[in-house]
This record gives structure tokens, sequence and C-alpha cells, in this order.
């Protein structure tokens, strides 16, 4: 008796051995997951953009020429850990970007756009099994869609971002560029403070801060993009200032200072001189104006004399910024506080 229950054992111990081995050996022989490379992830859309449109979608053999680019992210800048390739044929431009992840998590993120044509696709592919996705459907390249590209071009810029106020960007005018499938596009919006690009570690004017921005696109990519006629959106750095840009931005300055919001009397408004400090690219322009009430920034809710109070300020521009603003000698207009 002893002896059948052990060889049953046994039995079961090398069943259980054997279908182990099977089982590793099962594992071992599994093909790894294939990983597209960017330009096979390109070759995946087009076959599926082969069926889904058959007229417009471009041709097999197409002969691509392959170049890397780099990555930008919606303001311009570079994006780290993300890479980008570009490939050329006759007729049409495609660009295919990713993120440097683990290829469970890749997925390439490609545009197709045929210049000539005016054709446009936007769409996503898997790396590990190839999957298609479809972001903005294959079609002509019109001011409306053009518009879509350039306002959240703006969306996501550092100075929208770090104060744009969302409900006052608006489209006010779009315009026929000269190329083919272009066009300029003005938008207007509201900052809740002063300065332009990432200001999270700046000092800024706490003002309701108007402005302009001219963006202009061209088959379907943004090529330049200028705010209140100073900033450039795509470099992030104040556009090369001469001596009138300067004093237009001192008198933005001074106009959206807290003290002349609150009762500056417009028309008393003037540049009374300008210095020429011993600084490259700096000027110091002097400019007066009344107000209808003593003090100085926001006074509201507080007991004021209304009487005309002159003010005089200095404000020195250097490289493009705004580096100091003193009101009568005693109002420091950029931290909002008397001098001590």
């Amino acid at each position: 008796m002893k002896r059948k229950m052990l060889a049953t054992i046994g039995s079961v111990l090398t069943l259980v051995i054997l279908l182990a081995v099977g089982c590793m050996q099962a594992q071992a022989s599994e093909p790894e997951p294939k990983v597209l490379e960017p330009e096979d992830a390109v070759e995946t859309a087009l076959t599926w953009l082969r069926e889904v449109y058959p007229d417009i979608a471009p041709e097999r053999g197409i002969s691509w020429i392959v170049v890397d680019a780099d990555a930008p992210n919606g303001d311009g800048e570079l994006l780290l850990g993300a890479a980008q390739k570009r490939l050329v044929s006759d007729e049409w431009e495609a660009y295919v970007s990713w993120a440097v992840v683990a290829p469970d998590f890749l997925t390439y993120t490609i545009t197709l756009k045929n210049p000539t044509l005016g054709w446009y696709w936007e769409g996503t592919v898997k790396a590990v099994g190839g999957a298609v996705g479809e972001d903005i459907e294959m079609q002509e390249m019109t001011r409306e869609l053009a518009a879509d590209l350039a306002r959240r071009f703006v969306e996501a810029s550092p100075t929208f971002v770090a104060s744009g106020m969302g409900d006052t960007l608006n489209l006010v005018e779009a315009r026929d560029a000269e190329a083919p499938f272009s066009w300029e596009f003005v938008f207007e919006f509201d900052s809740r403070h002063s300065g332009y690009g990432d200001t999270s570690d700046l000092v800024t004017l706490p003002v309701i801060t108007p402005h302009r921005v001219v963006v202009t696109v061209e088959t379907m990519e943004i090529v330049e993009a200028v705010m209140d006629g100073k900033w450039n959106m795509l470099a992030q750095q104040l556009i090369s200032m001469n001596e009138d840009a300067a004093r237009d931005m001192a008198e933005d300055f001074v106009r959206n200072s807290p003290t002349f919001a609150f009762d500056g009397i417009p028309a008393t408004l003037g540049l009374v001189e300008t210095v020429y400090p011993d600084i490259e690219n700096a000027w110091t322009f002097v400019f007066e104006f009344q107000s209808a009430y003593a003090g100085y920034g926001d006074r509201t809710g507080q007991m004021l004399a209304q009487v005309i109070t002159p003010h005089e300020i200095h404000i020195t521009v250097q490289n493009g910024e705004v580096v100091s603003a003193l009101m009568d000698g005693q109002w420091n207009m950029i931290n909002q506080e008397m001098v001590s």
C-alpha cells in the first residue's frame, strides 16, 4: 500500500515538473513584441490612410528623405525627453514625434500634409501593436483649421499660462497671407499681471494687462508669433528694441500702473525728458501726469484728499525690460511700496 502511494506521489511530482518545464520553454520561445521604429510608424499610418482615404492618401512607393528635427512644444520651446523626425517627398511632408519612454507606453504622433494641394492629417500610432488613432481627419487646410491651431498655440504659450484670463481670449481678425494656405490671425486677451513668458520668478505688476498677438500659419505650421509687437513667442524673448520701442514700453508701464489706472488723468500724461545712461541698450524716460486724488497705488476703499496731484516718473528700460520705475522719488512702482 505504501509503495503504491509513493509511486502515485512520484508520478504526480514528475507530471508537475514536466508541466513547469514545458511552461518555461513555452515562455522562453515566445517572441518579444515588435516595437515600431519612427519610420515604420509613418508607414503604418500611410497604410491605414490608403484604406480610409484611397483617393487622397500618398501612393505606395514614395521615396522619403528622413532628417532629425527638434521637437517643440506649444509655445515653441524644445521639449526635454522628446524627439522628432521629418520625412519629405516631392509633394508630401510628414512629422513624427514621440516621448522617450518604455516601448509599452510609446505612442508616435504623426502629422501629414501636402503643401501643394493643401491636404492635412493628424494621428497617432502605438509603437507596440501599431494601432492607428485619428485626431484630425484628412481634409483641406482651411482658415478655420489654421485658426484653431493658432488659438491652441496662444493658449499653451507661457505668457497665457502664467496669467492669461481665459474668458478674454478672442480672435479679432483673420487675413490671408501671401503664400498659399497661409493666414495671419490676430488675438487679444488680458493677463492678471504684467510681463511676458514664464513670470513665476519675476517681479510683476498686479494689474490687468491687455495683449495683442499676431500669429502667422503657413501650411498648418506656425512660422511667426509676436505679442504686442515686442515679444517673440517662438523664441520666447524680446525682439531687439530701439529707443522708440523702449519709450512705448515705458509709457505702457505707466498707463498700466495702479496709480495711473486708479485716477490718472490720461490727457496730462507726457514724456518730458529722455536720459541716456552709460549702459548699453538702456534708456531712462521721465514722464509727468496728474492724478485726481492724493496717494499711490490702488487706493480703493481709502479716505482720499480730492486734489489734483502732479507726479513725475523715472523709468529705466534695459535690454527690453523695465528694470527701475520710481514715482516722485519715493514710490517704487515695481514693488508697489514706498522707498525705505
